[in-house]
């Protein structure tokens, strides 16, 4: 068991019970550089003597505006080694809310490794007490770069560091309205690193490759537990070079969210489905197989021929030896769950919220039940309201809502942390999420719709990027649906205009439409010509879409599907 509390003392446990040469890997120019542990603690006690030189104390807040890297957690442990606070801010953030956060959160001093967000910032940084930069041109007075930074000789302060104390503030991602900074506590990130080890625990022999942004709570928390584990992790340069990256690196452990599982799923569908002949014919009847099989049933001789003959295949193109695939951020379908499993792959859903530090739940290797989110951390409490909202209490739960007092107060009371999320709690303890509440809709008939069951069917598809929900107090459901564009090799207008667009749209909505209940099934449907972005606040820097905004940006198209039919706009009526 993990005997740290804070920050600094995790950094004490990795000088003393680490050893590894590989233990933080980045690609510089293609070629993989990498720092030993050894070398990471001295590097962060280095750093942590320079932020003090120039002013950094207890309790200073401090921007960490970077893709996610070593220099990332070298700088954030160095932080913590204070008592300051780490602020960490998407690469893609808007420039709106780039803005906002570093406002909210009073920042006087950045590390910054993003040339365009150093570009949007410039002029907010010429104010700043200090700015650390990575690979960028900078021309401030008050600008060092990061390895000049290393170097300054100072003395290292002593600092008392207690459990409760703000480690960091996590902005939320702002889908239905302004970004929260969410604080937590040395306690609360500490907690989830013991729990975890007693739900999931793993040896230094790991190997895990990182693809998700540092930013969000959920790959910083994962990685916490990496290093205290001491095993090698590896940082992916980009999102599209992940595919490539799991060959090379064959990782044993990652974390995923499901949009990327879906890209997989439907890649390798579409690449057994375009193959003939007897291969063909196997491949889609282990495919059929993958996809309907009861995960909970024992192999039959069926399972192991395709398994044999097909899933190693599969499994081999994520690498052929993971251990542990763990599946966060957002909910995971059925049929994603259900496929991936068969196959061989050990998929664990979990749960959890920024405001969690994140975990909430997670299924884990001795403890798995399809389609549920798993059992709940050691330490933390759950229950369910008398509306079945899910509560949470527990040391993983947040100081507050930085600034934000009556924010604060209406989402924990009386100690208990209101999830927002409609939940189901089974006699063992396993915990399945039905619905956010501003999720589930009702239609102005009185029935309810969950619009993210809906979505799920429809991004399923290979043409469909993202796919929106409109039902509250509607007559009946309609969708705003963005099409991939990268399907395509015409322009993207004439793509969404044309007749097999048409036609591939109507045969995918009334495929979903069947496993639908009369009340849920899809009416109307518009195509979206301008495709969400960060920059049009679409989507969130966690890459989820912005409900509100997107039916705030097509209000027009939305209210002309509950309109007498109009020749003149373009919409679709099944």
């Amino acid at each position: 068991m993990f005997s740290f509390n804070t920050f600094p003392q995790l950094l004490d446990h990795i000088k003393t019970s680490v050893d590894n040469h590989t233990y933080l890997s980045y690609l510089d120019n293609g070629m993989w550089k990498s720092f030993s542990s050894a070398e990471f603690v001295i590097h962060v006690d280095h750093l942590a003597a320079s932020f003090a030189h120039h002013g950094v104390v207890k309790g200073t807040s401090v921007a960490i505006v970077s893709d996610s890297s070593p220099f990332w957690l070298m700088i954030d442990f160095a932080l913590q080694r204070l008592g300051a606070v780490s602020v960490p801010i998407f690469a893609n953030i808007s420039q709106e809310n780039l803005h906002y956060e570093i406002n909210d959160s009073a920042i006087e001093y950045v590390f910054i490794a993003s040339q365009e967000k150093y570009d949007q910032l410039e002029e907010s940084l010429h104010s700043m007490k200090l700015v650390v930069t990575l690979g960028i041109q900078s021309h401030l007075q008050n600008a060092i770069d990061f390895d000049p930074f290393l170097k300054i000789s100072s003395e290292l302060p002593d600092v008392d560091v207690a459990q409760d104390d703000v480690a960091t503030i996590i902005y939320t991602s702002g889908s239905t309205g302004k970004p929260k900074g969410v604080e937590l506590a040395h306690r609360n990130l500490i907690s989830q690193l013991k729990d975890v080890q007693l739900a999931i625990p793993i040896t230094s022999d790991e190997v895990a490759l990182s693809f998700l942004p540092l930013a969000h709570i959920f790959e910083r928390m994962v990685v916490l537990y990496y290093l205290a584990n001491g095993i090698s992790i590896y940082f992916a340069d980009d999102v599209k070079n992940v595919g490539n990256l799991i060959k090379e690196i064959r990782p044993t452990v990652m974390t995923v969210v499901p949009r990327l599982l879906e890209k997989i799923y439907t890649k390798m569908h579409d690449k057994i489905n375009d193959t003939h002949g007897i291969k063909g014919i196997i491949g889609k009847l282990a495919l059929s197989l993958a996809d309907t099989r009861d995960v909970h049933k024992p192999l039959s001789l069926l399972d192991r021929l395709a398994h044999k003959l097909v899933y190693s295949k599969l499994t081999e193109a994520l690498g052929g030896r993971m251990q542990y695939m763990i599946s966060g951020g957002a909910a995971l379908s059925a049929p994603i769950e259900r496929f991936f499993v068969n196959i061989g792959i050990p998929l664990y859903q979990g749960y959890g919220l920024s405001e969690t530090s994140p975990v909430v739940s997670v299924n884990t290797p001795s403890a798995y039940r399809f389609g549920s989110c798993g059992k709940k951390l050691s330490s933390v409490e759950v229950k369910l309201s008398a509306e079945g909202e899910l509560l949470v209490k527990g040391p993983n739960v947040m100081h507050g809502y930085h600034n934000k007092v009556e924010e604060t107060a209406k989402t924990i009371q009386n100690g208990w942390l209101h999830t927002g999320d409609l939940a189901v709690i089974d006699d063992e303890g396993y915990i399945f999420i039905k619905s956010r509440q501003k999720e589930l809709f009702k239609t102005s008939t009185g029935k309810y719709v969950s619009a993210i069951h809906i979505e799920h069917h429809l991004t399923h598809s290979k043409w469909v990027d993202y796919a929106i929900i409109v039902a509250d107090n509607k007559p009946y459901v309609t969708a705003l649906i963005f099409l991939d564009p990268l399907m395509s090799s015409e322009p993207f207008t004439d793509y969404i205009h044309d007749l097999k667009t048409t036609e591939r749209m109507l045969h995918l909505i009334n495929r979903v439409n069947k496993h639908l209940n009369a009340w849920e099934k899809i009416q109307k449907y518009t195509l979206i010509e301008i495709l969400p972005t960060i920059e049009n606040h679409m989507l969130t820097p966690s890459m989820k879409v912005s409900r509100n905004r997107v039916y705030s940006e097509f209000s027009t198209e939305i209210e002309a599907m509950y309109q007498p039919h109009n020749p003149h706009h373009r919409e679709n009526e099944l």
